[in-house]
């Protein structure tokens, strides 16, 4: 009988309240509970001594340092991309031995699996977050060296492969969905519960105040719509954090004279009380327990998957309003919850469109200086339109609606068949063998006087590169024309050589044939260093095994 495969699943932890985290805990828990496969999670943001790792049924592997261990917390901090893995990835390797590497993040967050040293031995699947078209070329390059990617959208896998043709093996999309509380409720319980009259409307959404999250077009629409409509039954649940790394909702809200008709979460850090109230600035008095201590909802102090299921209850239409989505796992759990969805039509949100029946926001784009991506600009009359055209149906057609956007949830969205996909990427891939001998490579003399720049690099690459497809790679591609150009912007081997980088210095430097030899000689070098630690554990640097507990 065939040994177990072993899958390193890398995500956030399972035990948190996030998107990436909830993906995992719930594709890792249908995995295992098969019994065909030896399972390990690689938490980013899971520490050793966290008291909920033990919720987790299998192996766990936490990224965060030890706070007390100085030499943990001075490697960790040595370098930006260690905060996604890159500092332990090599050691859980070496513990865990998997066969394939399943990973689910933003390219920059998984780009250090590449450049690993044992990526000539595991197998690797991914499932990038594509959320705008085009693509930068690196993260194309990058995706046609994993042996499977999978897509969180149907959208995502037309722009892969309209890009990168048949050199990137993109095998299907495996979206996620909600989890099994999110259900139609009785709204009038749910509304009670929360404090709000039955005989009122609710725009809702669900979306963290971050810069993609396009608050003020849909706050502004909203505005208009109930300035043109005259309407004074009709309020929008903001449902998100603030302060936070997005906009300044109390100036948006003063901008277009809409305060009085904001409604949001506030979540007590006191006594955890959960309730809606009008838009209350950063922080108000709770409730419950009297304590000046109820702030918006957030990621450190948010409301359960049960309260929010009662929260997309009380909504009669979700909006999604982003300049683009990965995938927007909140208007699923909307629909799942029999609540109609109107969302840009562009990126992920296209294919809940497609699916879900969900009235489409048009758009215009404009190419974001970053990466090089088009992002959506929602059309904000659009948008106000909508409203209009939802709120202006009978009670009979907006129930159809509901039932119908629940019965189209419950066609195309399915946890058990997501997990399905990942577990068939297991069961084709090959076995990795971890104990083959090392390969030491010992680099011959390189000339550093040869006449042209191509020359120079093709030099280099024979006889440094400890991995075959790296010869091809955009990024040596992208060194030779910083060696061309004579100067450099990029960090190498943190997140992704592009000038495009949002981690880039601004500053170009000046670069020489030594800068890159320097280059090429640090990644021989660890490469061999972990060739040999691998082949002889016993040689794992100062007891390291002791951080993998």
């Amino acid at each position: 009988m065939s040994k177990k495969k072993k899958i390193l699943f890398i995500s956030e932890a399972a035990y948190l309240n996030t998107g990436y985290a909830k993906y995992s805990k719930e594709v890792i828990s249908r995995i295992h509970k098969t019994g065909k496969y030896e399972i390990a999670e690689f938490s980013i943001y899971g520490s050793a001594e966290d008291p909920r790792r033990s919720s987790i049924p299998w192996k766990n592997y936490a990224n965060l340092p030890n706070a007390k261990d100085e030499q943990q917390t001075s490697l960790y901090s040595s370098s930006a991309a260690n905060q996604f893995g890159a500092w332990r990835f090599e050691r859980v390797c070496l513990d865990f031995e998997p066969d394939i590497v399943f990973t689910i993040r933003d390219f920059w967050m998984d780009s250090f699996i590449y450049h690993s040293p044992y990526r000539r031995i595991f197998s690797w699947a991914w499932m990038p977050t594509v959320d705008a078209s085009p693509q930068n070329q690196e993260w194309i390059d990058m995706f046609a060296n994993a042996e499977y990617i999978l897509t969180y959208s149907d959208w995502a896998k037309e722009i892969i492969e309209k890009q990168a043709g048949n050199t990137v093996n993109t095998i299907g999309t495996a979206s996620p969905s909600a989890a099994t509380c999110f259900v139609p409720m009785d709204r009038k319980e749910a509304r009670s519960e929360f404090g709000i009259r039955d005989d009122v409307y609710i725009i809702g959404t669900v979306m963290r105040n971050q810069r993609r999250k396009l608050f003020p077009a849909l706050i502004e629409a909203f505005s208009k719509y109930i300035k043109e409509s005259q309407s004074n039954n009709v309020f929008l649940y903001l449902h998100t954090s603030f302060p936070d790394a997005g906009w300044n909702l109390a100036s948006l809200l003063h901008e277009n004279e809409i305060s009085s008709r904001i409604l949001m979460t506030y979540v007590c850090e006191k006594c955890q009380h959960v309730e809606t109230s009008f838009f209350r600035d950063s922080k108000k008095v709770c409730s419950k327990c009297n304590s000046y201590s109820s702030t918006p909802s957030n990621v450190g102090n948010g409301v359960t998957d049960e309260t929010l299921a009662k929260i997309y209850n009380v909504f009669d239409l979700y909006v999604q309003c982003a300049n683009s989505e990965g995938f927007g796992l909140p208007q699923v759990e909307a629909a799942a919850c029999g609540v109609p969805v109107a969302c840009t039509n562009y990126s992920a949100m296209a294919d809940i469109v497609n699916k879900l029946d969900a009235y489409p926001i048009g758009y215009e784009t404009y190419k974001e200086l970053e990466t090089g991506c088009n992002r959506a600009v929602p059309i904000i009359d659009d948008i106000k339109s909508i409203f209009h055209k939802f709120l202006t149906l009978s009670d009979k057609e907006k129930e159809c609606k509901r039932k119908e956007i629940r019965r189209l949830f419950e066609e195309n969205y399915s946890w058990d068949a997501t997990a399905d996909k990942w577990m068939k990427i297991a069961d084709d891939c090959n076995y990795a063998n971890w104990k083959q001998p090392a390969k030491i490579i010992h680099p011959h003399k390189v000339d550093m006087k040869q006449p042209s720049n191509s020359q120079f690099m093709n030099q280099l690459i024979s006889a440094y590169c400890y991995y075959e497809p790296h010869k091809y790679s955009l990024f040596y591609r992208s060194l030779l024309t910083d060696l061309r150009r004579g100067s450099s912007k990029s960090i190498w081997d943190a997140f992704y050589v592009s000038e495009f980088s949002p981690f880039s210095s601004n500053k170009p430097r000046a670069i020489s044939r030594n800068d890159i030899a320097k280059v090429f000689e640090a990644r021989l070098k660890n490469y061999n260093a972990w060739e040999e630690v691998r082949t002889n554990k016993s040689k794992l640097i100062d007891g390291e095994e002791k951080w993998l507990n």
